[in-house]
């Protein structure tokens, strides 16, 4: 998928999130171990499906360790909002049950898209 990227070092996390600009970059952090990141996973593919206009980033955390601390990310899966390379605007664990969470999160802070176009 053109808008799912794996993350494999912190300056990839830095360079990704400064070419996308104002657009919302949500980051899935998660652990190949993790049986809630597992199950999340298809949905999540699903979710940036129907959301070509946001970039996911995913970001391995056996991977990024470093990364990871600097966020203080203790939980998986976790997942970070950011509208510009600084702006982080939300963040939360989120597993397949509360999969509305995320879903509610992106109507929240992409508001003029609607259904495959701007509104």
């Amino acid at each position: 998928m053109a808008n799912m990227v794996d993350i494999h070092s912190t300056q990839e996390f830095v360079d990704a999130l400064s070419q996308a600009g104002d657009s919302l970059v949500i980051v899935d952090f998660y652990g190949t171990w993790c049986a809630s990141c597992r199950a999340l996973f298809p949905k999540l593919c699903k979710i940036a499906e129907e959301h070509p206009e946001v970039l996911f980033l995913k970001v391995n955390f056996d991977e990024n360790k470093g990364l990871c601390k600097s966020l203080n990310i203790k939980v998986l899966p976790y997942f970070h909002f950011y509208r510009g390379a600084d702006r982080l605007v939300e963040s939360f664990s989120c597993s397949l049950a509360k999969i509305q969470k995320l879903k509610d999160a992106i109507a929240t802070h992409n508001p003029t898209w609607s259904g495959g176009k701007y509104s």
